[in-house]
């Protein structure tokens, strides 16, 4: 008995100082004395039983009492049928919106634009309603999230936020690899009912003479392998009021390995990154970061600017502005195209790069050859002269105004929010990994992608990219949806004749007048070419986008006659 008694008031000396007789633990385990004392004299538990249940009264403000709750949680409301969600909706993304239109039937689509949403989505697939949770599955993808297989369903929780907006909040979707995804945009979206839905402009039946379209063109690509001599050629034909879209490729990748070039294969696009040079550009006139006609000495230093356009003793570098830079009208010569003095045919600065491959060029060697070696051809302002020059000094812009570097610049204003995820800046950033090697390109005859020395490219074009993602960048430009405000894509189609007939240059973009080549009836073209026969070009009048390359500078705007003649074949089957 004796020892229960002491267990007893060992137990309640423990109880009493943990409930807070002593505020101090550190004290009481300071003074293990008394509890020897204590038991050592039993009358003491008859004191310390009596004023137990007093000892509590005095430190329960420190707990809660049973009256005390936790406030509730705010019930969510929730939508949770088809019904609730029919309309068009507003998205917006970390600042960026696009349009989601759900239709009484079941289906969704998303376009960068309204009027889009029926006639080009970039993303349809199917929704329900299962248990209060709304289901998602991807059908068709163009290009706005990562592709995701029609297999995996996302399941989302829909969120009535009042003031006719909703937030999807996750609760599985195994579309969330590859950054920009189907589960980050809705997870992290909220969306506005903007209006009623539309009618989706009714697919046209694909026309007994559209297979054969196809076979035509796979034949233009085909001949233009065996009888022009084209390493490969990829070919890309988008024309959405035919309800035809059509991809296709011929020759080899990497002929010496006897590798067949993929329609769906990585190329160098060479100057058509002056297209993302210009987009740019003008996404930091719409931050307010620069004007077009800022001086460029505003950006650049001043020592540079002052040797840029020297005549007669006299330096123009300070007054030539952005805009002269994007339209050719600097008065500066062109490095990369410019003269040849030992007349082989080639520029000296070609001569450069075939003669010593292992150079690795940054934009300042580039810069620094181009004063001592490309003399200027005219004042600011007084001449058309095409000249990578000028978009080397506008990618040094670019860095300047933004703070990025130019291939971040690229990725963050452009490829990150088009999903352009095959699209990447050679000697700035890793390859595509998950792609097949860059299919190779050849100049003069001369393995281009083995050579150090075709760094130089950078701003003028230092990009490769596929036919998709150019198809989704140009088709995205043409509807106006990269900018904000029309008036920046309207800015970067005033057009300056260029001294050759039809030809005539925007802000990083060419428009050939056809009629003016004396080939009537197919309009013009808007887009941009590059070094190896590669071009993306939109023909406004059939709403049609081409692209493609020969992988080849040989024939010399070999590209353009392969367009005019994959034009001619698909007017002839657009009725």
């Amino acid at each position: 008995m004796k020892k229960v008694v002491c267990f007893l008031v060992i137990m309640l000396l423990l109880l009493v100082a943990c409930g807070g007789a002593s505020d101090d633990a550190d004290t009481v385990a300071a003074e293990p004395s008394e509890v020897e004392v204590v038991a050592a004299e039993p009358t003491v538990v008859e004191v310390v039983v009596e004023e137990v249940p007093t000892e509590p009264a005095a430190t329960a403000t420190a707990l809660p009492t049973p009256t005390e709750e936790p406030e509730p949680t705010p019930a969510r409301t929730l939508i949770t049928s088809e019904e609730e969600m029919v309309g068009i909706w507003l998205g917006t993304v970390a600042g960026e919106s696009g349009y989601l239109m759900y239709t009484a039937d079941g289906r969704f689509l998303v376009a960068l634009s309204q009027d889009a949403l029926a006639a080009a989505p970039l993303v349809s697939g199917e929704y329900w309603f299962e248990d209060g949770q709304i289901y998602l599955r991807d059908l068709e993808n163009v290009g706005h999230w990562t592709e995701c297989d029609s297999e995996t369903v996302g399941v989302y929780d829909v969120v009535d936020l009042g003031d006719n907006q909703v937030e999807f909040q996750i609760v599985d979707d195994g579309c969330n690899e590859g950054g920009f995804t189907r589960s980050y945009l809705f997870t992290n979206m909220k969306q506005k009912w903007v209006a009623e839905p539309v009618e989706a402009i009714a697919e046209v039946p694909a026309a007994e003479t559209l297979p054969e379209l196809a076979e035509a063109l796979q034949s233009i690509a085909d001949t233009w392998v065996s009888e022009i001599g084209a390493p490969g050629v990829i070919l890309l034909v988008d024309a959405p009021d035919m309800n035809f879209k059509w991809q296709g490729a011929a020759g080899m990748a990497k002929p010496a390995e006897g590798d067949p070039l993929l329609p769906d294969d990585q190329f160098i696009i060479s100057s058509m990154t002056k297209m993302m040079t210009g987009v740019t550009v003008m996404q930091l006139v719409e931050n307010g970061d620069l004007t077009l006609d800022d001086p460029i000495s505003l950006y650049l230093p001043a020592e540079m600017v002052t040797q840029l356009l020297v005549l007669d003793d006299n330096s123009y570098g300070a007054v030539i502005t952005v805009r002269q830079l994007l339209n050719h009208t600097s008065g500066l010569g062109d490095f990369s195209n410019g003269e040849d003095t030992d007349g082989n045919g080639l520029s000296d600065f070609k001569d450069l790069v075939l003669n010593e491959p292992d150079i690795v060029w940054n934009e300042t060697m580039v810069l620094e050859w181009a004063i001592a070696n490309a003399p200027p051809v005219g004042q600011p302002g007084e001449i058309f002269n095409y000249s990578d020059t000028n978009y080397q000094l506008l990618g040094m812009i670019i860095e300047s105004a933004s703070g990025l570097a130019l291939h971040d610049a690229y990725r963050q204003f452009i490829f990150e929010p088009l999903g352009m995820d095959h699209t990447y800046f050679e000697f700035r950033e890793a390859p595509d990994l998950d792609a097949r090697d860059v299919s190779h390109a050849y100049y003069q005859g001369t393995l281009w992608n083995e050579m150090d020395s075709h760094s130089y490219e950078w701003g003028s074009g230092g990009l490769v990219s596929t036919a998709g993602d150019m198809n989704m960048f140009l088709r995205v430009w043409v509807d106006g949806d990269l900018f904000e405000d029309p008036a920046s894509k309207e800015a970067m189609m005033e057009w300056i004749d260029s001294s050759d007939a039809g030809a005539y240059y925007g802000l990083g973009f060419y428009r050939f007048v056809l009629d003016e080549w004396d080939i009537p009836g197919l309009g013009e073209m808007v887009g941009h070419g590059g070094l190896f026969n590669s071009q993306a070009f939109y023909w406004p009048e059939q709403n049609v986008i081409i692209v493609g390359t020969l992988n080849s500078n040989e024939p010399s705007l070999g590209f353009i006659s392969m367009m005019i003649e994959v034009m001619f074949t698909v007017q002839e089957f657009s009725g």
